[in-house]
């Protein structure tokens, strides 16, 4: 496995961070003091402090106002993150941290509120202690957690390693809830699943870029399959968000032997990010992507695509052709701001138009979400939402007559193996062509 950057890459890459260092030394504060308007910002800042109705909390007002600053910016991509979900990001970027080793999902889909287990993963602290898949929290450490979203509820079962968390669960079928001591472990974050697919097709999906391990766990599973024998391969980016820019790289590196790989255009200065040595993997290679894979991932499939090495199957992909700078600011919390954009190899931008495959084909393997929103019936009607005949929601009127009726669909299966991938191709289209291409031998290799 390669851990080669073009120097160009570096060196911009090193020029671009003296750049923001160079920024944050100026003296901000007498410039912001010197404008009417930060004045004014500091006099009703002094005004709600001293004179409102009740005590305020300072460190409220001061994020609420960070806040205000970042969505002034009227940037999708730019935000403010607290201390306590920044704290969480900077782990879950190490690729482990401390906790039981199971998945969380919400267990009312229509509001995000209480949380269940969709997964837990064996050998875990959780899988010996005998917590269950659909096991529903009603408390932690003596914590009321019924009404938490599934991030709040992490957050407290979480903790350093050795340490133990006390939770009481609801088991369906179960007449009284249960108990739980357990020991928290060191859980790996696995952002890579595989399996072997009919004619020796090697499947690897990869789920985030956020996670410095990612590529080494790529590498890991891409070895076993060919030792199992696969003779070309599946990379899905389907559902991937993105993460971490210098993932991206290694990832598309690994199969890369020369070009570039990706560009960096900021304030109209455009210059070479990083581009390709040997890569370590020839075998024939196609990428699926869909509507949601996003900025890392859409890195990887236009540097594949472009340079001939991969063909690209699935739907237009996100569009995210831009990436932030992250700065951990000093209470803990972190500012992520649009400071770049990328382009692909040929030197173009997909911000808004996306990746399109060679080969376009529907990601229907699940249901889109619908929602419906009314009003005008009497509180406490019911009402329901068909769609061809088929009732796929329904929902009651509040006392004001509104309603809002959410058809999630049903919730993806995990498997309790970290790593295994769970793929079924009856019902999934776009392996089914990626399949097809690659018997047929259509695609290219090194």
């Amino acid at each position: 496995m390669k851990r080669r950057w073009y120097i160009t890459g570096l060196a911009a890459l090193v020029a671009f961070t003296m750049v923001v260092y160079a920024q944050l030394g100026r003296d901000y504060t007498n410039e912001f003091l010197g404008s009417s308007t930060g004045r004014a910002l500091m006099q009703a800042y002094g005004a709600i402090k001293s004179g409102y109705l009740t005590e305020v909390d300072d460190d409220i007002l001061i994020r609420g106002a960070i806040t205000g600053m970042v969505e002034a910016l009227d940037d999708q991509f730019s935000t403010y993150v607290e201390p306590k979900a920044a704290a969480r990001d900077r782990q879950d970027s190490t690729g482990s941290f401390g906790g039981i080793g199971a998945v969380l999902t919400a267990h009312d889909r229509n509001t995000g509120k209480g949380v269940e287990i969709l997964t837990v993963y064996q050998g875990s602290p959780a899988f010996e202690a005998g917590l269950q898949r659909g096991d529903v929290f009603l408390e932690v450490d003596g914590v009321d957690v019924a009404e938490m979203t599934a991030s709040d509820v992490a957050d407290l079962v979480r903790g350093p390693e050795g340490t133990t968390v006390n939770l009481l669960m609801n088991r369906p079928g179960a007449d009284e809830p249960l108990s739980f001591t357990i020991t928290r472990g060191v859980i790996q974050i696995v952002d890579v699943s595989s399996t072997m697919l009919p004619d020796n097709v090697g499947y690897v999906s990869l789920s985030s870029f956020n996670n410095r391990l990612l590529t080494d766990q790529m590498v890991e599973q891409i070895d076993q399959l060919i030792l199992q024998g696969a003779t070309s391969l599946v990379l899905d980016l389907r559902d991937n968000p993105g993460g971490l820019l210098p993932q991206a790289v290694y990832v598309a590196d690994e199969f890369l032997d020369e070009g570039p790989i990706v560009y960096q255009r900021s304030r109209g200065v455009t210059q070479l990010y990083a581009a390709a040595q040997r890569g370590s993997y020839d075998l024939p290679l196609v990428v699926l992507v869909n509507q949601n894979s996003a900025s890392a991932s859409e890195i990887v499939a236009g540097a594949l695509q472009q340079s001939g090495r991969a063909i690209v199957i699935g739907e237009q992909t996100f569009g995210k052709g831009v990436g932030q700078t992250v700065i951990s600011l000093s209470d803990g919390s972190q500012l992520q701001y649009v400071s770049f954009e990328w382009l692909t190899p040929d030197r173009s931008s997909i911000a808004e138009k996306g990746v399109t495959p060679d080969i376009i084909v529907a990601d229907t393997r699940f249901p889109n979400t619908v929602v419906a929103d009314g009003r005008g019936l009497r509180p406490g009607q019911t009402v329901q939402l068909s769609v061809d005949g088929e009732v796929i929601g329904e929902a009651t009127a509040n006392e004001d007559g509104t309603f809002t009726i959410m058809a999630l669909g049903e919730v993806r299966e995990a498997s309790a193996v970290q790593g295994e991938a769970l793929v079924d191709l009856e019902r999934d289209p776009v392996l089914q062509a990626a399949l097809e291409v690659l018997v047929n031998g259509e695609a290219a290799s090194n």
